[in-house]
């Protein structure tokens, strides 16, 4: 019963259904290891009744025994981030003035895992709005990585892949603007999918209470798993258009595209934005791509080439308006947004971007969306070109603790703190394709590192099975010593 935690989401649906383990048994299971090992790691701030889990675990044992129709998820136990809503319970999206805001609605991809028969044990821990690749906040406090209590999870989706690699659910929901799904994932060895924007829906995703949807570009919600196989099945769920349409999601079959085993073209390239990236991950990439030179597929490095600035502050114009529709109407907001990102992370483009966002007007806000769709045709026309491209996630492992204005040293050259991250997260974002993140080896320390794998738009249940081909060259998860 000690490992099933640690088992893959499909083995332990297949060992409920047929009855060779129950829902209750499960939940005791990973609800154990919770009060065992979260106060080390505070993944997850806010947990359900224990009674309350362990009725509604009964209750689907039930389903069970009666015979009645069961859902993909049934009984497998899942965490959702603090950014969804979820009936019930509290969500912040990050903001100190939502910190005790109690959700009165589940989000549209709460519902759905709810329908598949998920059972939801409670919250993961954010960044300070949603923003950084530390999940730190002062009211829940900091999460740590599992592989080294010293170093950062990773965000802002840093408590949703904490619990994922700690064994406190199977499965987690988070979300990705610029990398928040993919840094985490990477710095605690598991798998996370950024799929095609637009392809999940985010009604209730960052909302406001009694406020309309304000983020509706470039953030992509997104499941995180210990492997791609569990990835896909999480996406069967979410993707289910059939039983649940909705107006402003394209009517895109998730499985019309896949790969039957032919020869593959591949992109790789060693680095974003020509950002250094730590010598010992580089090896440990160039060794995962070696093994892929020693097969049939055909391999060779290439980048997209564009304005990265350009793009960078594009990007972020969009995301500080679409915040600041939501921001109350006081003088020199757009001066606080610019103080607020500069004096924190001392990256001067980044905090132009949103502090122009705050003010963009009508036209220039369509002008910025305009250079998006131009954007991402560049990225489309590369990735057409080749059915992946490997990248590093960005420029090392996940790193101890620190202030964010502080720089880090990465093969004795000095990298900003957003450039380490941001140069290989934010653009790629932008463009909107699908990014998967698998892991592929630890370092000398013990720190797990990972790849991005990118394909085409809509081409996620492809990118997908490629990639599960890619897991057999490497170790895949490896469960971390708490």
């Amino acid at each position: 019963m000690k490992n099933i935690i640690f088992e893959s989401a499909i083995n332990i649906g297949q060992k409920i259904k047929s009855k060779e383990i129950s829902v209750v048994e499960i939940a005791e299971a990973f609800l154990n290891q919770i009060d065992k090992h979260n106060p080390k790691v505070n993944a997850i701030y806010q947990l359900r009744d224990r009674e309350e889990i362990i009725k509604e675990a009964k209750e689907k044992d039930l389903q069970i025994a009666n015979g009645e129709k069961l859902g993909l998820l049934h009984g497998i136990p899942i965490n959702i981030k603090d950014s969804f809503l979820v009936k019930g319970l509290k969500t912040s999206n990050g903001d100190p003035m939502l910190r005790n805001y109690v959700a009165t609605e589940d989000a549209e991809l709460v519902k759905r895992l709810k329908e598949a028969g998920a059972i939801i044990l409670g919250k993961t821990n954010v960044a300070l709005y949603c923003i950084d690749w530390q999940s730190n906040n002062f009211w829940n406090g900091r999460t740590n990585n599992p592989y080294d209590l010293n170093r950062v999870a990773g965000g802002s989706s840093g408590g949703t892949a904490v619990a994922v690699a700690s064994g406190f659910g199977a499965l987690d929901l988070g979300a990705d603007a610029g990398g928040s799904i993919r840094v985490p994932a990477h710095f605690n060895g598991i798998c996370g999918l950024r799929p095609t924007e637009g392809l999940l829906s985010n009604r209730g995703h960052l909302k406001h209470p009694k406020k309309p949807q304000g983020r509706r570009h470039i953030i992509t919600p997104g499941p995180l798993a210990k492997n791609v196989e569990d990835i896909l099945l999480m996406m069967q769920v979410l993707t289910n258009f059939k039983n649940h349409p909705l107006p402003e999601i394209p009517n895109v079959d998730f499985n019309s595209t896949f790969w039957n085993g032919d020869k593959l073209n591949i992109a790789y390239a060693e680095t974003i934005n020509s950002t250094e990236v730590d010598n010992e991950y580089l090896t440990i990439f160039n060794g995962f791509i070696n093994k892929l030179k020693n097969t049939e597929h055909h391999i060779q490095e290439e980048s997209p080439i564009y304005d990265e600035k350009r793009a960078y502050l594009e990007c972020q114009k969009i995301i500080g308006f679409e915040i600041g529709i939501n921001n109350p109407k006081v003088p020199l907001l757009a001066s606080f947004m610019f103080g607020f990102i500069y004096l924190k992370y001392r990256d001067f483009l980044w905090a132009k971007g949103m502090a122009l966002g705050q003010r963009l007007s009508n036209i220039n806000y369509a002008k910025a969306i305009d250079y998006k769709d131009q954007f991402s045709a560049i990225y489309q026309g590369f990735l057409s070109k080749y059915d992946i491209w490997i990248t590093p996630v960005c420029s090392f492992e996940a790193y101890p603790h620190q202030n964010t204005r502080k720089s880090f040293m990465v093969n004795n050259k000095k990298v900003g703190y957003t450039e380490a991250m941001a140069s290989f997260n934010f653009t790629t974002a932008f463009s909107g394709h699908p990014i998967l993140v698998i892991p592929i080896g630890k370092k000398r320390n013990g720190l797990p590192v990972g790849i991005q794998i990118h394909s085409k738009k809509w081409n996620d249940k492809k990118l997908l099975e490629i990639a599960k081909y890619f897991e057999r060259f490497t170790n895949g998860f490896e469960e971390p010593i708490l």
